[in-house]
Parts: structure tokens; sequence; C-alpha cells
């Protein structure tokens, strides 16, 4: 929540702070002068700014620039390395944690199995997995500045609700209230996928691209007694970033895709003509070269195209990001699905979207949750 203030020297001391640490993220490397110039701020407000964000631990100097005749400049950044936030992916089998540092890189990372459970127990996971993380880096959580948790489902991020997960069996849960009680930390709600579409954006895209869709395909059949085994159905979820923001819609379930697409298994037979044993027996034989396998990814990529199309010409984002849970079908989707897009992109499109594979990897959507608290240090506070 952005803090409220109440006087004028109060706004300019934290506005300028702002300014000058976004400034930095946005930089990288820059010296106190430079930091004037770009932010119009006068130079000894810079350095005063900039003596409070370093004993604080927020920026560091890291050596000297280039002279212009005189004393070589001391050069400034994000301080790297520290803890400032944890976060977390609740999956249906595992979850996933991270503590990062201010720019979003992983110190620390591990997971654990999981079963959906109650929220309440779920809460205690999370607080020893996390607890177990910064206490291998001597911290506790007093130390850090924000959590992020990300959920599969249908969340209202204002309020910290989640309102309905059929993965997890939750509904109308005050799950933020829950964290923030367990550990005392500010802690933001995310939907899994648009904590990939934040990941994508700040970490993959950063500023060069306003306008993403983050497309996550889940190819792993969880059991054999689930719907997405006994229907054979794809996982799909998206997250929408317009503007530099994350997209939730009027009601919260934006990205929310309800088009069904038949895995590629099936489709796909063996050579004795049987269905697959498993995924991995699949990837091997698309790997051979079988063309039962072949034709199967083949008819995916034809019915994600419907989905890929219309979100591309309809939205016209920079970059369409794909993630997944498997690599090496996310790669074997995306060329097809390439070729499918230049094939059917508008002819007056002005620009042209890129396709992409994440290269995130399985901490991904955890270093997405932890953005909003980042991203908070950035932002300017509301005036009243």
């Amino acid at each position: 929540m952005r803090e409220t203030l109440t006087g004028k020297p109060q706004l300019n001391r934290v506005v300028n702070r702002r300014l000058i640490l976004d400034r930095i993220r946005r930089v990288g490397r820059v010296s106190r002068a430079q930091l004037a110039e770009l932010t119009a701020i006068r130079p000894p407000t810079v350095s005063a700014v900039i003596k409070e964000l370093i004993e604080e631990g927020l920026v560091e100097e890291v050596g000297n620039g280039q002279s212009r005749g005189g004393r070589a400049p001391r050069l400034l950044s994000l301080a790297g390395k520290r803890a400032r936030a944890v976060g977390f992916e609740v999956s249906e089998t595992a979850i996933r944690a991270g503590v990062c540092d201010l720019k979003g890189n992983l110190i620390a990372r591990g997971s654990v199995p999981y079963l959906p459970c109650p929220p309440q127990e779920t809460v205690n996971l999370l607080h020893d997995q996390g607890t177990e993380l910064l206490g291998g880096l001597g911290l506790s959580w007093e130390d850090i500045r924000g959590v992020g948790v990300a959920l599969p489902g249908h969340l209202d991020p204002m309020r910290g609700i989640v309102r309905w997960s059929k993965p997890l069996e939750w509904k109308d849960v005050p799950f933020r209230q829950f964290c923030q009680e367990c550990w005392g930390v500010d802690t933001d709600l995310v939907n899994d996928s648009m904590a990939g579409g934040l990941a994508a954006h700040f970490y993959e895209a950063n500023s060069s691209v306003k306008n993403l869709i983050y497309l996550y395909i889940r190819f792993h059949v969880i059991a054999a007694n689930r719907a997405d085994r006994v229907h054979g159905v794809l996982g799909l979820g998206s997250g929408i970033i317009l503007n530099g923001e994350p997209f939730h819609g009027e009601f919260g379930a934006a990205g929310e895709i309800t088009t069904l697409v038949a895995h590629p298994m099936v489709d796909a037979r063996d050579e004795d003509g049987a269905p697959f044993p498993s995924l991995e027996a699949f990837c091997d034989a698309l790997c051979a070269g079988s063309a039962s396998s072949v034709a199967a990814m083949d008819r995916v990529a034809v019915d994600m195209s419907h989905l890929v199309v219309h979100a591309v010409n309809f939205l016209e984002p920079g970059m369409m990001i794909l993630g997944s849970d498997n690599s090496l079908l996310r790669d074997e989707l995306l060329v097809r699905l390439q070729r499918i897009l230049d094939e059917h992109r508008l002819l007056h499109e002005a620009g042209r979207t890129r396709l992409l594979a994440s290269e995130l990897g399985e901490y991904g959507v955890v270093r997405g949750a932890v953005v909003p608290a980042s991203q908070r240090l950035f932002r300017m506070p509301r005036w009243t």
C-alpha cells in the first residue's frame, strides 16, 4: 500500500528519493553528477539522498567512472546480494521459495513437495520453508521488506483474497491476512500466471517493452484421477502487462483462459498403436521424429494459434513470452506458433510482436511474486 503524505517537505523528500532510486534502477551504474542531470535535482540534495540510501543498504558504490579531466566520479548501483524479499509459488505438487535481493536475483532457493491442504496449514508450510531459507543466510523475517505469494486461481490482489482456486479447492479465503498475521511482513498475493508475466516483464523484457503477454502451458499430467488426465487438456494461464502495469481487469480475472486445448498425448500413439505411458516417453518419441507425435504437436499448435493470433491482433503486445513446465515441448510449440503467427499476421500491423520462450527457469514465478514488493520502493506516494 502506498504511504500517505501530509506536508510539502515530506513529499519533496520522498519524491526525490523515489526519483533517484528509480533512475539508478533504470540506468544501472551512474554517478551522483549524472543523477543530478537526469533528475533535475540539486547536487547537494542528490548527495544527501545517496548517503541515506547507502546507509540503508539500498544503494552501493561500485567503482570509479570515467574522468573528464578531474577526479574520477564514484559510480552507484542498486545494492545486490542483500535479502529484500521472500517469494513463494504454491502449485498442486510443490511449494517453491526464494529469497531475493533488490534487483530480484535469487540469493537462496528451495522447494518441498506439496499436496493441496487448508489455507492455514499452507501458511504454516510457507512460514517453515521461508524461515529455513532465511536462517541459512543468518536472517529472520524482520530483515526483509516484503513477501510475495503466487497461487493458481482467481484472486483479488487488492484485498488479498483467493476468490476461487480450483487446483487448491479454496474459496473466499483472506489469504494475505493469514500470511501477514503469521510472519508480520507486508505480503502481496499474485496469480501464478501474472507472477510469470511480471517476471518476464521486469527481468527479461525490462523497460524495452511496455505491453506484454505471458502465456504458461502446463504439459505435466498430475495424477490419473485428476480432471486434466481424464479430459486430456493442457493447463493454460496468462499474465497481461499493459503500459508497464499488470492488468487484472474490472473484476480481477483478466487473463483466465477457459478454452480447452487437448493434450498432445490424446492423439499420439507409439509404434504398437497404444497411448504413450508417460510424458517422458512421448517426448522421446517426438525427438526421434515419430510421425504420430509430430502430428500431435502440430495439432496442438493449430489449436493454440487461435488464442495467440487473437491476443496478438487484439492487444498488439511488444512481446508474447511462453513459459512451461516442459522446455522441450515449449520450444517445439514455439516454432510452430511462430510459423502460424507469421502466416496470419495482420497486413496493417505497424510493428511485429516477438514470440519468445521464457528463460527464467523453474523459479521464474517465485521471482515474479516479489516484483510488487520491490516496486514499492520505486513508486510515487499518494498525496492527500
